[in-house]
């Protein structure tokens, strides 16, 4: 979608993730970040779409609009970016919805031109805590990317970027997932860096990863196989990345007292001098413990994140003595 706007969007990701957003909407040349909040950054973008388009690390993009339906002005945004923005770019008549405030739907179909579609909408007006917004459903994260299959514990993709990003993946590197479940870690890990080697295993099924992995022609090593054994030589990891189970959807706490020393002693032994480990998961005080119990391994940073009504940490690990990378 090389295509050349002008136009100002509020891009919503994870509560805890707006910074890494904006960092790399900040290396964008044709975009300026004009506000970070936890869960979203507003930006201007003056150029190619393309780069705004491929970032994966927002689920949703909006039009701020301008007071609400009532007041003179509120359908400027909409103007401006059927003009020469993103809207531009969209077959028209453009079909929408809105919420709250259906009586205005007749004025904004008559005033845009627009057709009042709420089955089947292109942009979807929305009031929320901040103000009104138009959402853009060609920028949905699905919708860019592709839906993936999923289990009822699979990691929200929008946080398995945020979680590839802390665990700084290069090219060169073999990056594990001893929880893979349906392969969400890996697919952004590979969508981000294009590392050398995928390695995915759990004790369940991994048919829905490979089908995952196959609808999106990526390589990796997937097996079924617990995280207490992994089946990988001593030093040969770079980075493992993990979603934990902590007992809401999978697995219990009562279990994680076994899994979690054994998993993070395996880990230790397969990490390389220089390898980084990123453990998400809400059972925090068990993994902080197991660690801590756990000879070589330390975690030097924590993140906080927010979505769905959980509330997870990132924790990120490295050996003892190793290089901070």
């Amino acid at each position: 979608m090389p295509t050349t706007i002008k136009d100002h969007l509020t891009l919503r990701t994870v509560d805890g993730g707006a910074d890494l957003l904006a960092g790399e909407l900040g290396q964008l040349p044709q975009v300026t970040v004009l506000k970070t909040l936890t869960a979203s950054v507003t930006c201007r973008i003056d150029g190619e779409l393309q780069d705004l388009y491929n970032c994966p690390l927002y689920s949703t993009a909006a039009i701020p609009l301008a007071g609400n339906p009532r007041d003179n002005g509120f359908l400027d945004p909409l103007h401006a970016s059927t003009k020469e923005g993103f809207l531009s770019t969209l077959p028209h008549p453009l079909t929408f919805r809105i919420g709250a405030g259906r009586e205005f739907a007749p004025t904004i179909a008559r005033d845009l031109g627009w057709t009042n579609e709420p089955a089947d909408w292109t942009v979807n007006l929305t009031e929320t805590g901040t103000g009104w917004i138009a959402e853009i459903g060609p920028l949905y994260w699905t919708r860019r990317f592709g839906r993936l299959e999923r289990l009822p514990w699979s990691t929200n993709p929008v946080v398995a970027e945020v979680v590839v990003r802390l665990a700084k993946i290069r090219s060169e590197h073999r990056v594990l997932d001893p929880f893979c479940g349906s392969g969400t870690l890996l697919l952004s890990a590979n969508r981000q860096a294009r590392p050398a080697e995928l390695i995915g295993s759990d004790k369940r099924s991994v048919q829905i990863a490979h089908r995952n992995f196959a609808a999106r022609n990526v390589s990796a090593e997937l097996s079924t196989a617990r995280a207490e054994q992994i089946q990988q030589p001593d030093r040969s990891i770079d980075r493992v990345v993990a979603n934990l189970p902590f007992g809401k959807r999978v697995g219990s706490h009562h279990d994680n007292v076994r899994l979690y020393p054994a998993a993070v002693a395996e880990i230790a032994r397969v990490l390389t001098t220089d390898g980084r480990a990123v453990l998400l998961t809400e059972d925090k005080r068990l993994l902080k413990d197991a660690v801590a119990r756990t000879r070589g391994l330390k975690i030097v940073r924590e993140r906080l994140l927010r979505f769905n009504g959980a509330t997870p940490t990132a924790f990120v690990l490295i050996r003892t003595g190793g290089r901070r990378m």
